[in-house]
């Protein structure tokens, strides 16, 4: 089942499979509504697969939280270099 982790970003988690979790941000946009997504597999070493731009690290990591306390967090990944993908990659390093 999906669950909302924040009311006022609309943040949600959803388990997808054993262990492996989405992490959805809704945002709006001109013409429509667009999500960002990262994705958690928590495991002896968790790992996070894109880490959402900056603006949004607050609601992800809350969200994260709701799983597993983020010192757990042993590898962040990402398919390319854009903000979306990577873009709080500094404050992931911190937490």
């Amino acid at each position: 089942p999906m669950r909302v982790t924040n009311l006022a970003s609309g943040t949600s988690l959803h388990e997808i499979e054993a262990g492996v979790f989405r992490i959805s941000t809704p945002v709006a946009i001109p013409g429509g509504e667009f999500s960002f997504n990262q994705f958690l597999v928590v495991d002896e070493e968790p790992l996070l697969f894109h880490t959402g731009p900056r603006k949004l690290f607050p609601f992800v990591l809350e969200a994260l939280e709701s799983v597993l306390p983020a010192r757990r967090l042993r590898h962040v990944a990402f398919s390319h270099f854009e903000a979306d993908e990577c873009g709080s990659l500094d404050e992931w390093l911190v937490a």
